[in-house]
């Protein structure tokens, strides 16, 4: 239990130092030290490209909405993913945010910049509920059903809309959904005590020799 408790915590002081780096870009940008707009991801430009890693660090440097509805989301979906699946959380994560990225520079408009965490964010959401389905077992499943009832609204992220990544949300989700599929049988949890109880013979019944 004690073991537990330290991996959550551990878990909780990655995530946070994770947005403590977004808002640190933040508030660069807000008192003007330095313009991060360079490092938006721009499709199909070669300055673009730096975009794919660093523009999910970006937040709209004049409005603190953009940032602000990022950081619940972030915090509460990357510590679901931490600790549900934790052997495989790190690739999950570094796939959504480079897939993601690549796919925004491969396929959106030229003529849009792309910043922002909520690709990654739709990402994570759409992977745990994704490994839900694919999985079929117990935890997944009751994390899967927990993050749709919660985040189930974000599905208008996917509307198209002017001043909106939408982009970054549609294949955010696409980038969680197939990574969940190819490691469906990776991380699995260890299965509850009744489901070993169901696995095990009936010893009582091969104890009875001889009897009508």
């Amino acid at each position: 239990m004690a073991d537990e408790k330290m991996s959550f915590g551990k878990s909780v002081i990655i995530v946070f130092a994770l947005v403590s780096v977004l808002w640190l870009v933040q508030l660069v940008q807000y008192v003007g030290l330095y313009d991060f707009t360079n490092y938006a991801n721009h499709p199909r430009h070669l300055d673009g490209l730096k975009g794919i890693i660093f523009s999910p660090f970006i937040h709209d440097a004049n409005n603190f909405d953009h940032i602000i509805s990022n950081t619940l989301p972030i915090l509460v979906l990357l510590t679901v993913l931490i600790n549900a699946y934790p052997r495989i959380a790190l690739f999950v994560l570094v796939f959504i945010h480079l897939t993601s990225g690549i796919l925004v520079w491969l396929l959106a408009p030229e003529s849009t910049y792309h910043i922002g965490i909520s690709g990654i964010i739709y990402g994570i959401a759409s992977f745990l509920i994704a490994s839900g389905i694919f999985r079929k077992d117990r935890t997944s499943i009751t994390i899967a059903i927990l993050v749709g009832l919660v985040y189930g609204g974000m599905i208008i992220g996917f509307i198209p809309k002017e001043g909106l990544s939408w982009q970054s949300h549609l294949f955010g989700a696409i980038s969680g959904i197939f990574i969940a599929f190819v490691l469906r049988n990776r991380d699995l949890p260890e299965p509850h005590e009744f489901e070993l109880e169901k696995q095990e013979p009936d010893k009582h019944f091969f104890d009875r020799s001889g009897t009508d």
